[in-house]
């Protein structure tokens, strides 16, 4: 309630100052301003304005603005109010008629039907506030002419407003949906790079409840003083990994089915890649100050079909670059070269490298370099195990650590029939 009073008030006041945007036909009290655009404006493009306060609180606030204008010029308010009073009935006929024709076309709001109707409420409205003034001489032709000509031009000036509006409120849904579409499918790449982990845990809880039902098999032909006992607890943890298992794989199966038909797409331009992984990496830093210098060079224009894959290996390069090189200004340089059999990408960042004592384990599960020594978190290690497994699992190709002065440098090979030259 008080929210739609406030709103009401401020549009009022918009109003009000419009108004003073005027000339006078008729008499010299008979004003044709602009603020008859506003109401039906305000009544289109809000859905919740109270459109008969509003005109009614504009029509007192205009003939308020007018007389005290008038006092102002003339130094004296004497007869303002008499002249100006029936402007108060313009707008509460505005106001009213609106508010029936709103009601009308309220599940049908379309400016060639909106235009039209609020051309005729407006002259409906001035005819009314004529008759007011002039009583029988505003029935003569010249004088109805006028007021379709105003009518018209009020209408004409609406529909552009309205038309110029409604343009740039799509132009602001379809930037917004663009960039919805860019955090979704950087959403899906990180999903996509979870389940080739889900992947190989589930092998890893597999070769688990092999080695206990082995281990009970084990146990109960030892023979031994406790053996039973020893063995039934094994075959208890066999089962709960098997139940473990189940349930694992039950989610697994949910993610993979809900990127599906996603994921199947009919693929991306390298370029669109690394286009939407910069614009992606430059919003998850923006509020950091951290944000990353990323440069892309490409001998060929290539396109794939695997686009969540590569998103989420050069997304996990780059952030740990970023990480590893803490305060400074990160830049990451990505190249694509072409080779006999293959095509070549090096990611090269200027952050500390890795030191040779960690390079045989970076690529190893739950291996991680990266500490908070304010909070004492540790990273969880799999980014690099990830990348290793999409490249070399699902690509069929190999990922290696060179040596590099200054940074470190990834080398990434993809076999050519992974991707495909664009034309």
């Amino acid at each position: 309630m008080k929210g739609q009073i406030r709103q009401t008030l401020i549009l009022s006041l918009i109003t009000i100052c419009v108004a003073q945007i005027n000339l006078h036909i008729f008499t010299e009290t008979f004003t044709i301003s602009l603020a008859t655009v506003c109401l039906p404006a305000f009544m289109y493009l809000l859905d919740d304005v109270a459109i008969l306060p509003l005109s009614l609180l504009s029509g007192f606030g205009i003939f308020g603005s007018r007389v005290l204008i008038h006092a102002v010029q003339t130094g004296s308010a004497s007869g303002a109010a008499d002249d100006y009073m029936p402007e108060i009935i313009f707008y509460f006929a505005l106001g009213l008629l609106l508010f029936l024709f709103d009601h009308l076309i309220r599940h049908r709001r379309k400016l060639l039907l909106f235009i039209p109707g609020v051309m005729c409420i407006d002259y409906l409205s001035n005819a009314l506030e004529l008759f007011a003034r002039i009583q029988t001489a505003s029935y003569a032709l010249d004088s109805q002419l006028v007021l379709i000509v105003v009518a018209g031009i009020r209408g004409l000036i609406l529909t552009v407003v309205l038309a110029s509006l409604d343009r740039y409120r799509i132009m602001l849904l379809t930037r917004t949906h663009a960039e919805r579409y860019q955090r979704l499918i950087m959403l899906i790449s990180r999903l996509k790079g979870e389940t080739v982990w889900m992947n190989k845990n589930a092998a890893m809880i597999e070769e688990t409840m092999n080695t206990s039902y082995a281990l009970y098999t084990d146990l109960l032909n030892s023979g031994g003083p406790d053996s039973e006992r020893q063995a039934r607890q094994a075959l208890s943890v066999a089962k709960d990994v098997h139940e473990i298992k189940k349930e694992y794989i039950l989610i697994q199966r949910g993610l993979s089915e809900a990127m599906q038909s996603e994921t199947e797409s009919d693929g991306m331009l390298l370029t669109e890649i690394f286009t939407i992984l910069t614009q992606s990496v430059r919003d998850e830093y923006a509020d950091s100050g951290r944000v990353p210098l990323i440069t892309m060079e490409s001998e060929n224009r290539l396109y794939t079909r695997e686009p969540y894959l590569f998103l989420s290996i050069f997304h996990n390069l780059i952030t740990n670059a970023v990480e590893a090189a803490q305060k400074r200004t990160c830049a990451v340089s990505i190249t694509e070269t072409e080779g006999e059999r293959s095509y070549i990408f090096t990611v090269h960042d200027n952050g500390p490298g890795i030191p040779i004592k960690y390079r045989d384990r970076i690529f190893s599960p739950r291996f991680s370099t990266k500490v908070n020594y304010e909070t004492g978190a540790v990273n969880r290690g799999l980014g690099l195990c990830i990348v290793k497994d999409m490249v070399e699992q699902n690509l069929g190709g190999t990922i290696r650590l060179p040596d590099s002065p200054g940074g470190a440098a990834f080398v990434i090979t993809i076999p050519k029939e992974r991707m495909e030259e664009a034309t």
